[in-house]
Parts: structure tokens; C-alpha cells; sequence
């Protein structure tokens, strides 16, 4: 591209080879004519110490491991000012590529795949290394046999982890249940990702699915894999490393062994025709295909362990694919595990999978389709699911949408939207009016008063806030609604990041009371002894801190306040709102939108913005809890963790989320909302707003969610709200 550099370190740029979240691959000549690969991180990235560390770890870890199974690393500086790893050039495409361009392998291929890839882990595992991010963007193919490359989050056996926020990473779709559980990785971790690996080549996509980061990690932790379209001789293999247990995955040699063994018997066979296999090998024994599913156990009959299928209209029948099912964890010889998936255990999940998403600087997924250099990616995908089957039988009137989604009657809907979530819900709206097209629901676009007073009086079937209703407005509201009968439920998880401006600080930590006291104008400059303790060694400048708060009413103003008062009640007495009190320091006349562009202008400057709208500006790192000692960044993992903390009250049809701020969250960014939908249970729309409320919660949509930076319901919420969409009844 244009302003791309000549050269690096003195080699010679021919051009690029691909380019991601964390930096640019460019094809390079060495002084010699060697063609080599050379990575150059992204220039913020750099600024980052925690990122250069991670990058030293990178060439380290890279270094140790022979050439014939990796691209060598030839010379690095990861101390340059935009730091820098040249490896030999790798002619061919990555796995990613192969499978994109040409569709799935065959199982002669797979198994060739298999071998040379067992191969490079044992060479891996035998320095002493755990490579963690094994997927088909990291698998290039030479013709002497694939290549494993980007070492940049793997560490030696029993290394801590170097992060502050204790994440576990990797590329979910290709993570392990041990990563998302504790965010432990052994050899046995990459064995597991080895095993999606391999599924993808055959298949064509990941067993577990590749749409939200939240729900990918609930299959992988607790759902069989998808190996439809695999060959059925592949899928001992497959299924041998995808057990869940790590002590009932083989190893390497014994992947190598099996892998042998097979290759013997379709040799004898092809030659001889039939006979009978010959014996594995002692140390392949355990890769026998574990025994069939045992039918599927009913739940306990709990209040919280409701087992609800997928997405519904009131009175529609439920997705045959979502019905409750024992899941079995592949088993040691004599021993089986069976797990019961319901919303409570779903709870547990959730609350315990604070590990799951990617690193801050892996956020971008686009890496995967490049060729040719150890570059460094994002998640790999398959396709992306859009529903499950179609149901077996629909309302009357319904429509059902390709994908399994059921569609409402015909007719028309109008939903207005006044909170954080307005550009979601336009989102959500246009990918189920393609899903639904008989389904006429519109996005109010009226400017005069809140969606909410036009709901109340009439002027809408729906309104989505930030906020759960009073006892007090479920009546007002309810008035035009038939028997003042009124629903709400919540739909998405809403992040409001701390952002600032203070050259030389780059990770700066905070809590709720300093919090409280900068918003407050008790604490003035930014060295003060508040924040020197949440940061120790870090410089801050003895420089004034400049508040910059929106004078006019919004609902980020909502959920930071709603934070604060519960979270530092002794230095936050303001009940929580939508306004900034007058008393306290702001920025005159500047709107919610206006504070991003007013924190980036103002040196020393802090602020407060809808994640979504917070850019390339600093986020704070923020303390859970009241004295707890877990800090985390605004990310979809660290917002997804804090959702998975709260509690559901349920008062009929009216559902609200309770968060206690007060109570450390492991792995959880606590300046967290919910955005509800409130709508009529009986007639007008009701039962095309009711299929949109199914839909919204749905896996796809909360992928859609992610993607525009919202957090994803935690999945027993969702269910909890498919759960009360089935109580309705049809108009």
C-alpha cells in the first residue's frame, strides 16, 4: 500500500502478504535474496508493555522449535519502535484458505493433515511448550506437510499467565473445555484444538459452531461436536480429541500411532481386499469411538432448571433440535460422566466462563484467510449458524423462516427505542425482516418525547430501554395494553467505558470510589494518592483532571451512575439517572455523542461513553466489587462475565436483572446494564413483537450484538426468556 515502509530492519518489502488485529505480514527479500516473511505489530499495539512482552514471548517461544514443523525464525527486535519477526517464507496457502477456496479435504488428505500436524505438536510439547492457539489460520500448508506458525500466546508448561485481567486466550471456536473453564492449557489443549482442526478440514467448518465467542464456549464445554459430513473413518480420530476430559485425550504419539495403524489396514484391504484390521497398537487403545448418546434424561424438576427449546412464537412448537439431552464426556475405561444441560447449570457455566472471548489486541477475526507467514490471527470460522431445524409443526398464521426461526402472523408492528441499544435493535429488526418478511415490524424513527411515553400511550406495539420498569410505570404502561397485561424482557448487555486522555498511561486501573471522587471533583489531578495506589509504578503527572460529562440526559449518565451509587454508596449519594447532577462537573452543552470528541481534544481528560462509541480512546481498567481484587478492561469477555453474575427476578411476564455491584466478579467488567423490551402480551402486535423477542435472544442475534460491541445475554437469562415467550398465550 502506499504508506507502507521499504524496509525493515533491512530487509527489502515486496509486498504484503496479509494483515489483522495486531499488525501487517509483508513478503520481504533479505541482503542475500532470501525470501522471507516479515510481521511489523500495529504502532498501538506497541505502545502497549504487556503487548511487548507477549511479542518477546512470541520470538522466544518461535525460536525454540525446529524448522522442520514451524517457519523458522531467521532475526527479530521486539524492542523497535514498531516491533518486528522475520521468518522464512512459507510458499503455500493456510489451511483456512485451502478449505475456503477448495472445500473440505478428503479423508486421505485429513489423515496426511493429521500426521504432519501430530508431528509439529510433538516437537512443540518436546521443547517444553504449550502453543494454545492451534487453528487452520495457523496451519500453512507446504508440500513437504503443514507448517505450525504465530506463537504468540504460547508459554511453557505451568508458566503463568501474563495478564493483569487473568483471560484465558485463544480462538474460541478451536479452544478447549479446560480453557474456558479455568484457563488452564496443557499438551492435552492442544490435542482438543488439534481435533477441531481436523474437523474443520473435513467438514468444512468448526464442530462447535463459530457465532458468539459466549455461545461457542457453552458448546465446547458441555455439547457434543457437529461431525456431520465427516467421513466415518475419520471420526474415531476426531472424536478421540475432542474428549472433554484432558486425561482421556491421547497424546501425540498416540494420535501418530492411530494414525499408522489405519493407514496399515486400508493398505492391506486395497491390496488384498477384505481382512480382518490388524491389531492397534497398545498405546492407541484408548481412541476407541466413545459408546452412543444414552436417550436424553428429563431435568430436574427445579425452579431454576427449566429446559427450554429454541426460539418460538406463544402457542408455536418448539425446535426438535433444542429438546434437553444428556451429554456424555468421553469416558476413562469403566467410567462415564453424564451432565444435565438446563438453565441452571447454564447459570453456572456462564458464571465460571469468564475466560472466554480473545485477547483485547485479538478482537479483529480477520486474519484467518492469509497465506504464506506467520502472521497472527483471529477466530477461524465454519459457518455461521442461523437457527436450528425448522419446527415440526407452527402457529396458525405463523410463517416459519429458513434457519428454524417462527415467524409471527402476518401483519404490522412498530417498535420504538430510546436506550443504548437503538442501533442493535435497527440491526435486529432488518435481519428478521429478511427472516420473516410477512412479519411488518418498523423502527419508530419519531424525535418528540421517549419511545416509552409513546408506548404508553398507544403509539407503539414495543419499546426497548435501559431500565427495568417500576411497579409504578407497569401500570401506566400497561394502560392501553388489553387486561393491562404487559411484558418485559431482557434482550442485551450494555457496556459503558471509562475513557481518558493521559499521554504515557496506558493501563490505567480504577475503582468505584476513585471513580466516584474524579466525577465528583474530589479528586482533582491526576497523581493524586487515590489513584497512585491502584497503579503502582506507573507515572502520572501532577495535571489537573478535566470531567467530561454530557449536560444533557443519556443513558450511558444511566448505567455508570446505577454502578457507582450501588458500588461506592459512601462517595456516590445521587440516585441513579439519566441526568448528571447539576452540582457536579461536566461539560457545558456537549451531548452524549459530543463526549468521545470532547475526551480525545482535551489532554488529562476523562470520561464515560457507550462502549460501542468508545473507539481508539484509552478504557480504564476497572476494579469488581467492593475491595475485590479483580480488574478488567471493557471486552465482550469481561462484560459477558459481569451479565452472568446477575440474577433474574421474575414478577409474571416482567423480567429484570439485579446486579450487585457490591460483589467481586472474577474476570468481570462491572459498568454493565441491560437494555428490556416492553410490549403488550395481548393483542395489536403482540405476536409478531413476541417472534422478534425469540429472535432477539437467539444465538445469531446476540452474535450480531457482539459484533457491534454489546454484550451476549448470558444463555440461562435467554432461556429463562424463551421460557416465559412459550407462557404467553397467541392474540
Amino acid at each position: 500500500m502506499e504508506n507502507d515502509p521499504r524496509e525493515i530492519g533491512g530487509y527489502l518489502l515486496e509486498g504484503r502478504l496479509g494483515a489483522g488485529g495486531m499488525g501487517v505480514v509483508y513478503r520481504a527479500r533479505s541482503v542475500s535474496g532470501r525470501q522471507v516473511a516479515v510481521k511489523v505489530i500495529r504502532p498501538e499495539l506497541a505502545a502497549d508493555a504487556e503487548f511487548r512482552a507477549r511479542f518477546r514471548q512470541e520470538v522466544t517461544a518461535a525460536r525454540k522449535v525446529s524448522g522442520a514443523f514451524t517457519a523458522p525464525v531467521l532475526d527479530a527486535d521486539p524492542d523497535a519502535p514498531a516491533p518486528w519477526l522475520v521468518t522464512l517464507f512459507v510458499p503455500g496457502p493456510s489451511l483456512g484458505e485451502r478449505v475456503s477456496a477448495e472445500g473440505p479435504m478428503s479423508p486421505p488428505e485429513v489423515r496426511r493433515l493429521a500426521a504432519g500436524l501430530a508431528e509439529a505438536l510433538r516437537e512443540i510439547h518436546r521443547v517444553g511448550l504449550v502453543h494454545r492457539d492451534l487453528k487452520p489460520g495457523n496451519v500453512l500448508l507446504a508440500e513437504d506437510g503443514p507448517r505450525v506458525i504465530d506463537f504468540g500466546i504460547a508459554r511453557s508448561a505451568g508458566e503463568t499467565q501474563l495478564t493483569s485481567t487473568g483471560v484465558a486466550v485463544g480462538t474460541p471456536p478451536f479452544m478447549a473445555p479446560e480453557q474456558f473453564r479455568s484457563g488452564a492449557a496443557t499438551a492435552a489443549t492442544d490435542v482438543f484444538a488439534l481435533g477441531s482442526v481436523l474437523a474443520f478440514a473435513a467438514t468444512g467448518r468448526g464442530p462447535f459452531g463459530a457465532d458468539s465467542s459466549h455461545a461457542v464456549g457453552f458448546r465446547v464445554v458441555y455439547e457434543e461436536p457437529d461431525l456431520a459430513g465427516a467421513a466415518a473413518e475419520l471420526r474415531p480420530l476426531i472424536l478421540a480429541c475432542l474428549a472433554k476430559d484432558p486425561e482421556q485425550r491421547p497424546t501425540v504419539d498416540g494420535l501418530l500411532a492411530l494414525v499408522a495403524a489405519g493407514a496399515r489396514e486400508r493398505t492391506v484391504q486395497l491390496r488384498t481386499g477384505p481382512v480382518a484390521p490388524a491389531p492397534a497398537p497398545a498405546s492407541a487403545s484408548a481412541l476407541a469411538p466413545a459408546p452412543p448418546l444414552p436417550p436424553p434424561a428429563p431435568p430436574t424438576p427445579t425452579a431454576q432448571a427449566t429446559v427450554v427449546p429454541g426460539p418460538v412464537v406463544p402457542g408455536g412448537a418448539a425446535h426438535p433440535s433444542s429438546s434437553p439431552a444428556a451429554v456424555v464426556v468421553a469416558p476413562r475405561p469403566g467410567r462415564r460422566k453424564a451432565l444435565l444441560i438446563g438453565s441452571a447449570l447454564a447459570a453456572v457455566v456462564v458464571a465460571t466462563a469468564g475466560t472466554l472471548g480473545f485477547l483485547a489486541w485479538q478482537a479483529q477475526r480477520a486474519d484467518d484467510g492469509r497465506s504464506g507467514a506467520a502472521a497472527t490471527g483471529g477466530a477461524t470460522s465454519g459457518d455461521v449458524k442461523t437457527g436450528d431445524v425448522k419446527p415440526s409443526s407452527a402457529p396458525s398464521g405463523a410463517g416459519a423462516a429458513a434457519g428454524g426461526l417462527a415467524c409471527g402472523p402476518a401483519g404490522k408492528a412498530t417498535i420504538g427505542s430510546d436506550g443504548l441499544e437503538g442501533p442493535l435493535v435497527q440491526q435486529w429488526v432488518t435481519d428478521f425482516g429478511k427472516a420473516c418478511p410477512t412479519d411488518q415490524l418498523t423502527v419508530d424513527k419519531s424525535t418528540g418525547g421517549t419511545a416509552a411515553d409513546r408506548f404508553t400511550n398507544g403509539g407503539l406495539d414495543a419499546a426497548t430501554v435501559d431500565v427495568a420498569m417500576t411497579d409504578g410505570q407497569k401500570a401506566a404502561y400497561g394502560r392501553h395494553c388489553e387486561g393491562g397485561r404487559i411484558a418485559q424482557l431482557p434482550v442485551t448487555v450494555l457496556p459503558v467505558a471509562v475513557v481518558y486522555n493521559v499521554p504515557g498511561a496506558a493501563d490505567l486501573v480504577l475503582d468505584a470510589p476513585t471513580l466516584a471522587k474524579i466525577f465528583r471533583g474530589r479528586i482533582q489531578t491526576w497523581n493524586d494518592p487515590a489513584i497512585r495506589a491502584l497503579n503502582p509504578g506507573a507515572t502520572l503527572p501532577n495535571s489537573p483532571i478535566a470531567v467530561r460529562a454530557p449536560s444533557e440526559a443519556s443513558w450511558a449518565t444511566f448505567v455508570l451512575t446505577q454502578y457507582l451509587a450501588q458500588a461506592a454508596p459512601a462517595d456516590w449519594p445521587y440516585e441513579p439517572g439519566t441526568t448528571w447532577a447539576s452540582e457536579l462537573p461536566a461539560t457545558p452543552g456537549t451531548s452524549a455523542s459530543g463526549v468521545p470528541g470532547a475526551v480525545a481534544g482535551t489532554q488529562w481528560s476523562i470520561g464515560f461513553v457507550p462502549l460501542r462509541d468508545a473507539g481508539t480512546l484509552r478504557k480504564a481498567q476497572v476494579r469488581s466489587g467492593d475491595g475485590g481484587d479483580f480488574v478488567a478492561a471493557p471486552t465482550a469477555l469481561s462484560v459477558n462475565a459481569a451479565a452472568a453474575a446477575g440474577t433474574i427476578e421474575s414478577d409474571g411476564t416482567r423480567l429484570s436483572v439485579k446486579l450487585d455491584h457490591r460483589k467481586p466478579v472474577k474476570y468481570g467488567y462491572p459498568v454493565v446494564g441491560f437494555g428490556y423490551l416492553d410490549f403488550c402480551e395481548r393483542g395489536g402486535g403482540a405476536g409478531i413483537v413476541a417472534s422478534f423477542a425469540s429472535y432477539a435472544v437467539s444465538g445469531p442475534a446476540q452474535a450480531t450484538g457482539e459484533g457491534l460491541t454489546y454484550g451476549t445475554l448470558p444463555p440461562a437469562m435467554a432461556q429463562q426468556v424463551q421460557a416465559t415467550l412459550l407462557g404467553l398465550h397467541s392474540p
